[in-house]
């Protein structure tokens, strides 16, 4: 087998992110010697962190260290970061070195300007990718994306779709209960995950006395810097009878609280970064796998339209009613009043379309 190496800059700080590194690399392995090098963060004083904010002045992290591990890769797939001169730098001596080592990044998020750097604190390592992004194509062969762009920052593109391990992702149980409905939504809680507009649908459906009969329950389960304002929310219209909050869970724990509930929430806030496209969100996949039906305040990119088990709702700050949620919920069970079916009818759709198998082709197909 040959040889090559996926690279990321401390990605498994992130349960997510961690996960998704895991399924990439079982999958590369199928048909090369892949090695994973953690390209980590180098110490540095106060006063070189000040200087380091400075446009030509670079983020501390040690290339050195993972070049020197590599021995003659066919390839390397990298997970993107900042660009300033010493990535740029990293990558023209990778080439130097290695002229026959394909380079390919991925582009997890784009556009990604509004994301990452809209924030004033994050101003000087915009102005640094602003700089330095543009020279990329000079040695980066491809890049990956999750969107419909043929080039980006003048490399060319493989794109492809978000994806998972369907089949390591434990599927829903237990039944529709009589009267009630839940919905989950697992996140590390930021500003464009945009829960308020539940909550505040919640509100208005309470106070108007529920009328469809259903009893409505948000379970929130993680942290983030957002979770204490949903919480005075909550406090604030006396919710706390139908909005349960949860630490960051995982495994058995976390299955065990999705097989309680209905429907899974994505993201609700996307407007808030500027973004109105198709969201590629890697939670979404792990929710089709799972066999739940999707609310979203914003469209899916693997998600036809007329999907029959997601339901979209604009991509501002408008109030999700809750009586909408409720109506959906119903049209669901007209269609299939078993839940484990409902599950698998789902979970086949993610198969076929999010499976790390499928994603990873274009890819496979390009490095072979």
């Amino acid at each position: 087998m040959k040889k090559a190496y996926y690279l990321h800059f401390q990605g498994r700080q992130s349960i997510g992110v961690s996960k998704k590194i895991d399924m990439q690399i079982e999958e590369f392995r199928k048909f090369y010697d892949m090695e994973e090098i953690e390209i980590k963060a180098m110490k540095r004083s106060l006063v070189q962190r000040v200087l380091g904010l400075f446009p030509t002045a670079s983020i501390a992290w040690d290339y050195e260290g993972a070049l020197a591990m590599m021995d003659h890769p066919a390839f390397v797939y990298v997970r993107r970061a900042v660009a300033d001169r010493a990535y740029v730098g990293f990558w023209k001596r990778m080439k130097e070195k290695y002229p026959d080592c394909k380079i390919i990044i991925e582009i997890f998020t784009y556009p990604y300007d509004w994301a990452d750097f809209a924030k004033w604190n994050a101003w000087p390592f915009y102005i640094k990718e602003r700089l330095y992004r543009l020279r990329l194509k000079q040695y980066v062969d491809r890049f990956v994306t999750y969107t419909d762009d043929k080039e980006i920052f003048g490399v060319p593109t493989i794109c492809t779709y978000n994806g998972v391990n369907v089949e390591s992702v434990p599927i829903v149980s237990g039944k529709f209960a009589e009267g009630q409905i839940h919905l989950i939504g697992v996140a590390f809680m930021q500003r464009q995950h945009g829960y308020e507009r539940i909550i505040e649908g919640l509100r208005q459906y309470y106070d108007t006395g529920s009328e469809s009969g259903y009893r409505v329950c948000l379970h929130l389960v993680g942290e983030g810097p957002e979770r204490p304002r949903y919480q005075r929310l909550v406090h604030k219209y006396g919710l706390e009878a139908y909005v349960h909050f949860y630490p960051t869970i995982q495994g058995a724990e976390l299955d065990r609280l999705y097989d309680q509930c209905d429907m899974a929430l994505m993201a609700f806030g996307m407007y808030k970064v500027h973004f109105y496209g198709r969201m590629a969100a890697l939670k979404s996949r792990e929710c089709l796998a799972k066999g739940m039906p999707l609310l979203s305040g914003c469209a899916i990119d693997v998600l036809p339209e007329d999907y029959p088990y997601a339901r979209m709702f604009p991509n501002d700050d408008s109030v999700v009613k809750t009586k909408d949620i409720v109506d959906f919920y119903r049209e669901i069970k007209r269609m299939e009043s078993d839940k484990g079916r409902l599950a698998e009818t789902i979970r086949q759709f993610a198969r076929e379309h999010v499976s790390m198998e499928t994603v990873m082709k274009p890819i496979i197909e390009y490095i072979s």
